[in-house]
């Protein structure tokens, strides 16, 4: 029995002191008044999450990192979906595009946010529909700009598409792992039966996924990871020219390293945000787990 002790023991070390310590630490400091301008933390309580409660900044925070989220993960499942079903079954050249979708997950996310920026992306794309098809621009001042980036259903999308070019692939393998394990007599029987595509996709492969525990495991994985996206919201703030907080591109993490960059170097207030930023992230991944378990119970 102590020779298990001894084995889990060095896993147990390293959790508290790479995760819980930390924690801790930078909770405390979240409950002090700690600056550049005021090298000595002095204990203020909860006055820092109070400020950041009625500051009209975190709020903005909380919508775009909560739309960010949402609209990354969902967009990757719907895109990670379309792809296992080209995917499934003998398809030829199977191995090698799957080589070449997974391929993007190699790509650093700062790089992506250039590469989808308005330079890159809009540009020749707005040229295209107004000169080249020419589509009518819907800005009023009729300059020829058919996307306008100032809008947030542009900024946000390419923020988004952006984030699901790089992990899409991967929840796209993660589904057709699960399509692969469902047995082949579920098909051949539906095949027998007369069953219509559409409906073996409703009966069969749409539960099987949605149930499967593995997806779930990703879903919850991609949200946590989303929750604290930084570097393409980063880049899409310097091509919005949003430098102030509450830019309408600005994540949670993206105000941590605007005051982080800030002359007073607020550590306290950067503490408080990353504690929040930890409770939101544990709170939407026990929720998750939570729904998609009964959905799992229901299905016994």
């Amino acid at each position: 029995m102590k020779a298990a002790y001894l084995y889990v023991a060095p896993l147990v070390i390293a959790i508290v002191g790479i995760g819980i310590l930390p924690l801790g630490h930078a909770f405390y400091i979240s409950l002090t008044d700690f600056s550049a301008l005021r090298p000595e933390p002095e204990f203020v309580g909860l006055r820092n999450y109070q400020d950041f409660l009625t500051a009209p900044f975190f709020w903005n925070s909380v919508q775009v990192t909560t739309i960010f989220v949402v609209g990354t993960v969902v967009t990757e499942f719907l895109v990670g979906l379309y792809l296992a079903l080209l995917m499934f079954g003998e398809v030829r050249g199977k191995k090698v595009f799957d080589k070449i979708l997974f391929a993007p997950i190699a790509i650093s996310p700062i790089v992506m946010g250039v590469l989808y920026s308005p330079n890159v992306v809009l540009d020749d794309l707005n040229t295209l529909l107004y000169y080249g098809l020419c589509i009518s621009p819907i800005c009023s001042d009729n300059t020829g700009v058919f996307l306008n980036t100032a809008l947030p259903v542009v900024y946000y999308g390419m923020m988004i598409l952006s984030d699901v070019f790089v992990w899409g692939p991967l929840m796209m393998l993660v589904i057709l792992a699960i399509l692969n394990n469902i047995p082949k007599e579920h098909f051949e029987a539906a095949d027998v039966s007369g069953a219509t595509s559409f409906q073996i996709f409703r009966r069969i492969t749409f539960p099987a996924v949605i149930h499967s525990p593995i997806l779930a495991a990703m879903i919850v994985l991609r949200a946590v990871d989303n929750f604290r996206a930084y570097e393409i919201p980063y880049t899409w703030s310097f091509w919005l020219f949003q430098e102030r907080l509450g830019a309408p591109v600005d994540t949670f993490s993206v105000v941590m390293f605007k005051l982080l960059s800030s002359v007073d170097f607020p550590l306290s207030q950067i503490a408080a945000i990353g504690i929040l930023l930890t409770v939101f992230s544990v709170t939407t991944a026990v929720v998750v787990m939570k729904a998609l378990t009964k959905s799992w119970e229901g299905i016994r």
